[in-house]
């Protein structure tokens, strides 16, 4: 099934000018050479800020300089003491260094009253924000500007999830109210919506992930379904079937095995090369799963369930693996879950409750004491990422923001 591209005319862009153009429901030869120059102008604004190179890959030694500029000292002068880590020295348990900077969406309110997606570039320090009025936006992280680069309007579709393609040059948005979706190209400045055909069953695309290895988008479908599609073509190519209700998805570092987690409380463990279940067990006592996250080493799955527990289990498990840790510092369903790159940070969300995230030092299986604070205020929490190399931490809430936040171990973005 082929990306309809002409369907690209259902999605509102903000101009060079910050006003809004509406492209029209067909389209002619001067409407063409139009769009074409609106590309080649958001391409060339894109380029212009942020530069080709650094847009499209950015090497190990760009990397390690993301805060050694003068805008990056300014930065640390603006963020006050935000020491970096020495090499070689290891995360402390008990405290953690962290300091809220000024929120992403600083520069754009547009995502609406609910951000549902928060997410990191995968090269480039820019952040992607998108929320249920439709609106997905691009903007550059240095935490105290955060200037929105580029906004996009989809059209009666209510964005409940978003995620940068592995290679960072495209974003793909699904919603709950919709089983179709739409993918964003960065340079061409481009949407292209994607039909899902009826065949493949009852589904929507609210809860969906990439694989590390750029080949497949997987969705969480109906009646224990998943989805898998190309994340090239966006073509769908098979569904995996499961015992009850799937309500989250991981995969490994390399691509190789996928985890799905049910209502039932069963985790299955998924081969993606025969596209089979190798093994399944339960989360120990787990009553309803929700959410899953690896570590970026493949040593510990994370799962989370409507009681609040986090169990986190030492990998590969045993038929009947008891967990390494049982986290019991959230009281109500566990959202989200996610761990930063390094794997020695894992975050734990409920969106049903105020403030309810902890930070868990994995090595020693501690939770920070001194995040979140009192008077942190973050509301309900619908997404957390962690940068790619740990330095900041997002949080997308029911309150307009898209939260932004300093960890100081870190040296880099």
């Amino acid at each position: 099934m082929a990306v309809n591209k002409s369907k690209t005319i259902d999605c509102l862009e903000e101009n060079l000018n910050g006003k809004k153009k509406l492209k029209r429901a067909w389209q002619d030869e001067d409407d063409t050479n139009s769009n074409k120059e609106q590309r080649k102008l958001l391409k060339q604004k894109y380029i212009g800020i942020v530069g080709k190179p650094k847009w499209a890959k950015i090497t190990a030694d760009q990397s390690q300089k993301v805060f050694l500029d003068d805008e990056d000292l300014d930065l640390l002068k603006y963020s006050g003491n935000l020491a970096r880590a020495k090499k070689g020295v290891n995360l402390a348990k008990g405290l953690i260094g962290i300091k809220k900077l000024h929120n992403l969406n600083l520069s754009t309110s547009s995502c609406g009253k609910i951000v549902k997606s928060v997410e990191f570039h995968p090269t480039s320090s820019l952040a992607l924000i998108a929320g249920i009025s439709g609106r997905a936006s691009i903007v550059q992280v240095d935490g105290f500007k955060n200037e929105k680069l580029q906004s996009i309007k989809f059209q009666k579709f209510a964005i409940d999830c978003a995620h940068f393609t592995v290679d960072g040059k495209q974003f793909i948005a699904g919603s709950r109210t919709q089983r179709n979706f739409y993918c964003y190209d960065l340079m061409e400045g481009r949407s292209m919506f994607v039909p899902v055909h009826h065949n493949i069953g009852q589904t929507r695309m609210d809860n969906f992930c990439m694989s590390p290895d750029g080949k497949l988008i997987a969705s969480c479908g109906k009646f224990g379904e998943i989805h898998l599609f190309t994340a090239k073509s966006k073509e769908w190519i098979t569904t995996l079937k499961m015992n009850g209700a799937v309500n989250a998805l991981t995969f490994t570092n390399d691509g190789k095995r996928m985890y799905s987690f049910g209502e039932n409380g069963e985790i299955y463990e998924w081969d993606m090369n025969s596209r089979t279940c190798i093994k399944k067990f339960m989360d120990d006592g787990c009553l309803q799963g929700t959410s899953l996250a690896l570590s970026n080493d493949n040593q510990y799955l994370a799962a989370g369930s409507s009681s609040g527990v986090v169990n986190l289990y030492k990998l590969p498990c045993d038929v009947n693996p008891k967990p390494d840790k049982t986290i019991l510092n959230l009281v109500t369903t566990v959202s989200k879950l996610s761990f930063n790159k390094s794997s020695d940070i894992l975050a734990m969300v409920s969106n049903q409750k105020n403030d309810a995230i902890k930070l868990l030092h994995v090595p020693s299986k501690t939770v920070f004491s001194n995040f979140p604070t009192t008077s942190d205020n973050i509301g309900k929490i619908n997404c957390v990422d962690f940068s790619p190399n740990g330095g900041f931490l997002g949080l997308a809430n029911n309150k307009s923001e898209a939260l932004l936040y300093r960890l100081t171990h870190f040296e880099n973005y």
